[in-house]
């Protein structure tokens, strides 16, 4: 049974410098990010749960802002009814050198869920261009360090950035894959979008960045998902949460409320048309929107795939509990 989670937005914290294309501020302040984060609060909240909850701490670099900060923040999850875990997202250089190597082993003292690592991306043109400082062998490196140790791992990763094509994010997607020694690693896919106020919208105002048409990105993000998929990951997360704030701090980009369903109604539409080409096709019925929703596009494109007349694909797609896709 699926535990109860309990997120806190924890934007900025502990980065030691912005990527161009960030504003968690933005992103987050409608789920969350005006709540007090302090271990007593969380202490609090945790101690009126009945039953075993995840504890996600999201945003910025958790592992970053101080070990005694840290620490406490780890410590509240004892709050908490027994059978409960931390779930936390952070950057790939948090676990890097000695300093890293002690947070990684204090880690091990408390039930933790999944470590999910943003690495955007593995392309040193691109990472420079982001403004990242990540050294793209030592990612893949804290990866197998914590994967020795038994971690559960999820990596987040981003399509539509600077100097980024299709062929580099599919070559890091098999770059990561190379190291999950047999394990399932959780997987969240994000567009690069142009937020107000970032280093990324004076960028795309010099005509020095061009982002992704939204088609452009959903054909990009469902391939990606596809062989995702194909290569172990479970993909948890399209998209990112839709917000008032998110929304008006759009300049530009592939911005839409339901990015995530189109992305993967090109996945499932690929998928259908590489396994069975001239049908008949079985999607399940929780997943039928993916093929009828946003004016059937699912089905139309499923038709562009194999050549098929839209009228036809469509009398060719059985709904069944259970099925597949």
């Amino acid at each position: 049974m699926d535990r109860k989670r309990i997120a806190f937005f924890i934007p900025g914290r502990g980065c030691g410098r912005r990527c161009v294309y960030c504003d968690q501020f933005a992103i987050t302040r409608d789920g969350g990010g005006g709540r007090p984060l302090t271990p007593e609060a969380v202490r609090n909240i945790l101690s009126g749960c009945h039953d075993p909850v995840e504890l996600c701490f999201f945003g910025g670099s958790f592992a970053r802002a101080g070990r005694e900060s840290f620490v406490e923040f780890l410590e509240s999850i004892w709050s908490a009814p027994p059978g409960s875990s931390i779930t936390f997202s952070s950057y790939p250089g948090d676990f890097n050198g000695q300093y890293g190597g002690e947070t990684a082993r204090i880690l091990k003292n408390y039930p933790i869920g999944t470590i999910e690592l943003g690495i955007p991306s593995l392309d040193p043109d691109v990472l420079r261009k982001c403004g990242r400082d990540d050294d793209p062998d030592d990612a893949l490196g804290i990866l197998a360090m914590l994967r020795d140790m038994d971690f559960n791992l999820g990596v987040q990763v981003m399509i539509g950035l600077p100097s980024q094509s299709r062929e580099s994010s599919r070559g890091d997607l098999n770059r990561i894959a190379s190291v999950m020694g047999g394990r399932v690693w959780d997987f969240r896919l994000y567009p690069c979008l142009v937020l107000k106020g970032t280093e990324l919208e004076a960028m795309y105002g010099r005509g020095e960045y061009r982002p992704l048409e939204l088609e452009d990105a959903v054909r990009t993000g469902g391939r990606l998902l596809l062989e995702a998929e194909s290569l172990g990951f479970n993909v948890i997360r399209v998209g990112l949460l839709d917000s008032r704030s998110l929304r008006e701090s759009v300049v530009s980009g592939p911005y839409h409320p339901a990015f995530g369903e189109l992305a993967l109604s090109e996945k499932t539409a690929l998928s259908m048309s590489v396994e069975h080409p001239s049908g008949p096709w079985q999607i399940d019925a929780r997943h039928i929107s993916r093929m009828t929703g946003h004016g059937g596009r699912g089905i139309k494109r499923l038709s562009e795939l194999t050549g098929l007349p839209a009228s036809e694909t469509a009398a060719l797609l059985q709904v069944v509990r259970g099925g597949n896709q």
